[in-house]
């Protein structure tokens, strides 16, 4: 990978931090605009960039993310991984479910 396309990657990285974190309630919620092209312009950095992009960078947090939770932990990724997986895959299947009916009698 070029020096360009970690720089890229870095910002995109930082866009998905701040604008989750403003989803939080943490700052200012930056402006993303989708271009005709598909790209994204992500107007707090003055930075055009693709999905791929945005993709990569977010695949690499989730990776640091996990290397650090499995560095404190002394957990190996794998098992970490999987508990992570096995919560998301659960959640899909509630989803999945719709609208659970409550029973009169509870």
């Amino acid at each position: 990978m070029t020096t360009d396309g970690r720089v890229v990657r870095l910002r995109a990285a930082i866009s998905l931090v701040g604008s989750a974190g403003a989803d939080l309630g943490w700052g200012d919620r930056p402006e993303v605009r989708v271009l005709p092209d598909g790209r994204l312009w992500l107007a707090d950095l003055e930075q055009v960039v693709s999905a791929a992009d945005v993709y990569q960078a977010a695949r690499h947090l989730i990776a640091g993310q996990l290397a650090g939770r499995s560095e404190l932990s002394g957990e190996p990724v794998s098992a970490l991984v999987g508990h992570w997986l096995v919560g998301l895959q659960t959640n899909e299947a509630m989803i999945d479910l719709g609208p659970v009916a409550q029973d009169d009698a509870a």
